[in-house]
């Protein structure tokens, strides 16, 4: 059990600042509209932005080091919401301080510094979790549910088509780092990442798989700047294989597309699950659910939009209504403070992490050597 007293756990927000689009639109008001959690601190790499950031949303604490932060005696738990380059130093200042820790996906920049803080955080002995927030989706828990419980029957296959208008022929200045392959926050990483993660927990782990991966933009435009960078990461990521249990899978991941979505169909003996977003992102909603089943041996004319049942809504209404990454988040966080005051282990933890990272590797290594590989 944890020894985290009962009562709002304290968090400490590495990366909170009121720059920091992502953690500004969904961490902060997560933890701010939770009532397990109470959001105490802030760091960011200067004492500026850190105090405006506390400023502009109420936090007691500021911070301009991310170790002095962590080990305050009123941080109760660490999130981690930075440039995946700085995983590695910011969860380590985390579990240093033997602080529960929720990182944002990719753990590392690379495997070896995944499964180097899997191995610190199991060895302190701390809770931690990693971001693949797909699976707190209601639509995704109630996707689930259904096909556990045979409503479309053995499952045959699945297709997941992602298609993203960034990181291909343009990005941001905040993020270029995304155009370099080597530097962990990539297409193949981030949306791959949660793609595979999302397909994997609704349908099975891989068992072989065969890969193309392509660079179709040599160079990329920086918005609002003149200035043009190179690029050395794939735009176009192309797996297929089977799932264990026989499932055909065949997953198409690609930037630079022009009007973005996402598109998951998971087709059985007895019917068919689709589930849809146009954000290109399967870690954010909202989304379209829709299935059918065959009634008497008749083809399936249509599929009917689904309604999420309320068991599958677990996070607050107030939250749920709220639409879009929100919900997502939230719902991780939920979860994650429950597991830090009872001892319980229901968010993916780091040993997760390892292993998508390990299964990206997989396709790495398929696109490069032509070869199937068998996991």
């Amino acid at each position: 059990m944890s020894n985290v007293p009962d009562r709002p756990i304290r968090v400490g927000i590495i990366g909170g600042s009121i720059n920091n689009g992502w953690a500004k639109h969904t961490h902060i008001p997560a933890i701010q509209q939770l009532e397990e959690l109470q959001l105490v601190a802030v760091s960011t790499s200067r004492r500026e932005s850190a105090e405006q950031s506390a400023l502009e949303f109420g936090i007691p604490y500021a911070f301009a080091n991310a170790n002095e932060m962590a080990q305050h005696p009123e941080v109760d738990m660490v999130v981690v919401s930075v440039k995946v380059g700085e995983h590695y130093d910011a969860v380590h200042a985390a579990l240093s301080a033997g602080k529960p820790v929720y990182c944002e996906w990719p753990l590392g920049a690379n495997t070896v510094e995944a499964i180097e803080m899997q191995q610190l955080a199991e060895a302190i002995g701390v809770h931690h979790a990693i971001g693949l927030q797909a699976r707190q989706a209601p639509e995704i828990i109630y996707m689930k549910k259904l096909i556990e419980e045979g409503y479309i029957g053995k499952i045959r296959s699945v297709h997941l088509k992602v298609y993203t208008e960034v990181m291909g022929s343009f990005g941001y200045s905040n993020s270029k780092y995304v155009f370099d392959r080597t530097a962990g926050g990539n297409l193949l990483a981030i949306y791959g990442g949660h793609s595979l993660d999302a397909l994997t927990y609704i349908a099975g782990p891989f068992k072989e798989l065969s890969a193309t991966m392509e660079n179709q933009y040599r160079q990329a435009e920086v918005l609002g700047t003149d200035e043009i960078v190179e690029k050395t990461s794939d735009d176009q990521i192309v797996i297929q294989g089977k799932l264990e249990g026989g499932t055909v899978a065949s997953v198409h991941i690609q930037g630079g597309v022009k009007y973005p979505g996402l598109y998951m169909e998971v087709s059985g003996e007895d019917g068919t699950l689709v589930l849809q977003n146009q954000k290109g992102s399967i870690q954010m909603g909202p989304y379209s659910l829709k299935g059918g089943r065959r009634i008497e041996g008749e083809p399936l004319a249509s599929l009917d939009e689904l309604s999420v049942p309320e068991c599958c809504v677990q996070v607050m209404a107030s939250i749920y209504q709220q639409g879009g990454p929100l919900v997502n988040v939230a719902e991780a966080h939920r979860r994650f403070a429950h597991d830090i005051q009872e001892g319980t282990s229901g968010l993916p933890d780091f040993k997760a992490a390892v292993d998508i990272h390990r299964l990206l590797d997989t396709v790495v290594k398929a696109a490069e050597t032509g070869e199937r590989q068998y996991l």
